[in-house]
């Protein structure tokens, strides 16, 4: 055990439980500290450890992060490679080593941001992830949080999943690498269409955890109500998650909609949501910022045409070739949740977004064309094997190295 591990226990014995809560917020912060500076490396110090590779994230979560987990552990399978999934569920919770070390891996890649990826190595006992580490971080202005441009240290480096990204991360001290999300077309193609609400169908998507302002679901509602008024025939669906835990702004939000704007706000099934997707005629999403913009991009993969904002990480992969792209000024960042302070972000062009509603649905074949378009996008841009080839060289041979000692493997009598 750690000298960190063996004075917690020793902690925990001796002092009283009333002793340690008061003393928490003094302690805590001492306990981070010595977490931080455990946990700068050597940039390659241990890149010959051999075992698996091993992705540590909130695979059971419904947000991005979690996703983003999922997602690399799939494309890894889907190329054949094995790898070992830690979940790191309550990692936030504890700054000193719990349970037994972890074996060494031939990558650790830990698709959690900075403070995330902090706590569970202050679980692991820094010390004891041997192996090279690469962070997958995700951020949505243009300038990263101070801290986490010196937490870059933590990791060999740093994985984002946008060129946006990558620039809010300048002056990280590790090498930052841009890994954009891998999507599977196979699975998209199987979605059942949910059934329209309406002959013409518009859908946006958001969770109050991520800032409403920030997904601009009132942005959505003026340009739909500009191109349709109160038309029943049209019919703009908000599907919205954890409403509940900001009451005041989902009420908010119901107010300013008309009759023909539905909101949903609960946590469905992703399979669900994907169905609902499909069955609409087009994805509007009028972002003021995005780290990489995983729904538009699954809107790609599900044939569902795409009206977004042309800005932030989104470029990478939409553009007028695959989307209908709306023109953004920029506009001090204006967040009543308090999530993001600061800066800048987009402000859309609404009428140009209302234009474009309306063309969608009078010409129902230039829907088509970028829907077609935009899956041709995906397995150029957003398939395992063009993902897979964005990682390092390092990471490559050790996938191809688990792939060889995977097959020489002797099968497991059952």
């Amino acid at each position: 055990m750690s000298l960190l591990g063996q004075a917690r226990r020793v902690w925990r014995g001796l002092a009283p439980e009333g002793v340690r809560r008061l003393a928490q917020p003094i302690l805590a912060p001492m306990l981070e500290a010595h977490v931080r500076r455990q946990a700068r490396k050597p940039h390659g110090a241990d890149g010959a450890a051999g075992g698996p590779i091993r992705i540590v994230g909130y695979f059971e979560g419904s947000h991005g992060i979690a996703a983003s987990a999922r997602l690399a552990a799939r494309a890894f399978e889907a190329l054949g490679v094995p790898v070992e999934r830690m979940d790191a569920a309550g990692a936030a919770f504890s700054w000193a080593p719990a349970g037994p070390a972890p074996s060494p891996a031939s990558a650790w890649i830990f698709h959690l941001n900075a403070p995330e990826m902090l706590a569970a190595l202050g679980q692991m006992g820094p010390r004891r992830v041997v192996g090279p580490r690469y962070g997958y971080w995700a951020w949505e202005l243009p300038r990263a949080p101070k801290p986490w441009l010196s937490d870059a240290a933590m990791a060999d480096e740093v994985w984002v999943p946008s060129r946006y990204v990558a620039q809010s991360l300048a002056g990280a001290r590790a090498p930052v690498r841009v890994v954009p999300h891998p999507l599977f077309l196979e699975d998209y193609a199987e979605v059942v269409p949910a059934p329209k609400r309406a002959a013409f169908q518009a859908v946006a998507l958001f969770d109050f955890n991520s800032s409403a302002a920030r997904k601009n679901p009132q942005g959505a509602i003026a340009a739909f109500v500009q191109a349709f008024g109160a038309d029943p025939a049209a019919r703009l669906v908000l599907k919205t998650q954890n409403g509940a835990l900001h009451p005041q702004a989902l009420a908010a939000l119901r107010r300013g909609a008309p009759d023909n704007v539905e909101i949903i706000d609960a946590s469905w099934p992703y399979s669900q949501v994907k169905a609902l997707i499909a069955g609409s005629d087009v994805l509007l999403s009028l972002h003021r910022a995005e780290g990489f913009g995983l729904t538009p991009a699954e809107a790609l993969a599900l044939g569902t045409p795409v009206i977004a904002t042309d800005w932030s990480g989104v470029s990478d992969f939409l553009d007028s070739s695959v989307a209908i792209m709306v023109p953004a000024g920029r506009t001090p960042v204006d967040d009543p949740q308090g999530i993001y302070r600061g800066q800048e972000w987009a402000e859309p062009d609404i009428a140009f977004a209302a234009r474009a509603l309306t063309e969608l649905r009078d010409d129902p074949a230039r829907g088509r064309s970028l829907a077609a378009a935009g899956r041709r996008r995906v397995t150029e841009r957003l398939s395992p094997q063009a993902w897979f080839t964005t990682l390092p060289e390092a990471v490559k041979t050790a996938a191809m190295r688990a792939v060889g000692e995977h097959k020489r493997a002797p099968a497991r009598s059952v």
